[in-house]
Formats: structure tokens, sequence, C-alpha cells
């Protein structure tokens, strides 16, 4: 049993990575509140996502593929967010990384 839990975590963990090994650029979808009250969160979110996109760009990406960052605005909207997340679900996005608010989350 222990053997076929092993087997079964190696083989989901690359069937997860042979997306990335085909892809020109990794694209990460860094979702916050870009506009309303919570904006400046937000802005943190994308400054902090982009210094560290930029830094391992610099140093050659990820196996040579570049990160592209895709900032999104939930407003912290619950309806916003589910508009959000089909759209990056559409684009065939690589990652995701955000969600200030609970409710959005």
């Amino acid at each position: 049993m222990k053997k076929l839990g092993i087997l079964s975590a190696a083989a989901l963990g690359l069937m997860m990575s042979a997306p990335l090994a085909f892809a020109d650029d990794i694209t990460i979808s860094v979702v916050g509140p870009m506009t309303g009250q919570l904006a400046t969160i937000g802005d943190q979110f994308k400054q902090g996502a982009q210094a560290a996109a930029d830094a391992i760009n610099a140093s050659g990406g990820v196996n040579g593929n570049q990160i592209k960052l895709d900032v999104q605005d939930d407003q912290c909207d619950p309806k916003q967010a589910v508009s959000v997340a089909n759209r990056i679900v559409a684009d065939g996005t690589n990652f995701v990384d955000g969600h200030a608010c609970s409710g959005s989350s």
C-alpha cells in the first residue's frame, strides 16, 4: 500500500510538471484588490511579485523559462473574484498568487 502511495504521488508530480516543460513562459496570475479601498494591499502584492519575477528572470528563469505576471483585480468582491477566476482558467495560467480578502478567496 505504501508503494502505491509513493508511485501515485510521483505520477501526479510528473503530470503536473509536464506542461511547464514545453512552456515558453510561466504565467503567474497575481490577484488582489488593485482598485478600491484596499488597493494599497493589491499594489504590494503586485510589486512583490514583480520584484521576485524580475530577480528570477534575471538569473535565467525557471529551467530557462521566463516568468510572466498577469495582474488581475478582484476588488475584494466575491462576484468579481469568480469572474477573475474564470478568466484565469480560460487563459491557461500556470499558477495563481493572491487574494487578500477571505470573501474573494
